[in-house]
């Protein structure tokens, strides 16, 4: 058993678990079984998960030696995870789709609860400690807006729509591919000014698609492939297969404050394969004041602007 992950041995343990935890933190609940297949092949996916979120508790109860739970919770189909605060069900997932999984997840967990700061002991014993500052750290997604989000070298049949934006896909069969090459450009813009943490790419269904050599450009509403050369990316990265895996990729944070638009080059993948392959992305970090600045405008003349951006592709 991964070691961030509780197997309950009963329904007096379980209730206990779920009496000790604060109203505000996220129980996360895998309903599985021994015999079934799709429980075995999102386990590795759910240890990343509780490596990633080790504020949020996560609990396995096999639906056969916990007969009784599995029927309160009205069980019906493995794998089943039900997403549990200050006791009360807020969510639920049947089956095992890794993105949607990660993003349930991802939207309820919270922020990271501050540590406390130790108290020194020649401190007065009046004197009370520093309250730590609150950690805000959220995803970002709810952020984006539609405007300019997009992507270049992009399948028609799949989308970055598909994957982020207001009417994404189903989950677990919705991904964005490369077209002609392994290359894609993504343009994500935000409503508000952000600054950026860290962002995770999730493509481990397909691992060797998963993106390799990534650039980081922000702030730059018209960027084309023929721009990334000659401009200075904020980061560069070359992804490992683990990170590629739900892991969060923590950033230079100095060099993504003030961001109104964040631009992902992917320029290969991790088995030069003819295509990559991305099911999920997140970004991570806090919003700031509204920007006063809007979104570039389609130019006037010559086509819409995603046209010519294409143009440049070619």
């Amino acid at each position: 058993m991964a070691p961030n992950i509780t197997e309950i041995g009963s329904t007096a343990e379980f209730d206990g678990i779920v009496r000790s935890l604060p109203p505000a933190q996220l129980l996360v609940i895998d309903f599985h079984a021994v015999w079934c297949g799709p429980c075995h092949a999102i386990a590795p996916v759910l240890e990343q998960l509780s490596n990633s979120y080790k504020h949020v508790k996560f609990v396995k109860i096999d639906v056969d030696k916990q007969q009784q739970l599995a029927q309160r919770f009205r069980i019906t189909a493995m794998p089943t995870f039900k997403f549990l605060k200050g006791g009360r069900e807020i969510d639920e997932l049947k089956g095992a789709s890794p993105p949607q999984l990660n993003q349930l997840i991802s939207r309820h967990a919270g922020p990271v609860p501050p540590a406390s700061a130790p108290v020194s002991s020649s401190a007065s014993s009046s004197a009370k400690p520093a309250a730590a500052p609150a950690d805000t750290t959220e995803s970002l997604l709810k952020h984006v807006v539609s405007q300019g989000l997009n992507c270049l070298n992009e399948s028609t049949s799949h989308p970055l729509s598909s994957i982020v934006g207001p009417n994404p896909g189903p989950r677990g069969t919705s991904y964005l591919e490369s077209d002609v090459d392994p290359e894609l450009l993504i343009s994500i813009p935000f409503q508000d000014t952000v600054k950026i943490r860290s962002i995770s790419i999730f493509s481990a269904i397909s691992p060797s698609q998963a993106p390799k050599t990534i650039k980081l450009f922000i702030n730059t509403p018209n960027i084309d492939f023929g721009d990334t050369d000659s401009l200075t990316p904020a980061q560069e990265l070359e992804l490992t297969p683990e990170q590629v895996k739900r892991d969060k990729i923590d950033l230079r944070f100095v060099r993504f404050q003030s961001v109104r638009s964040l631009h992902i080059l992917v320029k290969d993948n991790q088995e030069d394969e003819e295509t990559t392959r991305i099911d999920s992305i997140d970004i991570f970090g806090t919003s700031g004041d509204k920007t006063a600045e809007k979104p570039a405008q389609q130019e006037t003349g010559g086509g819409s602007m995603l046209e010519k951006l294409m143009a440049g592709r070619k």
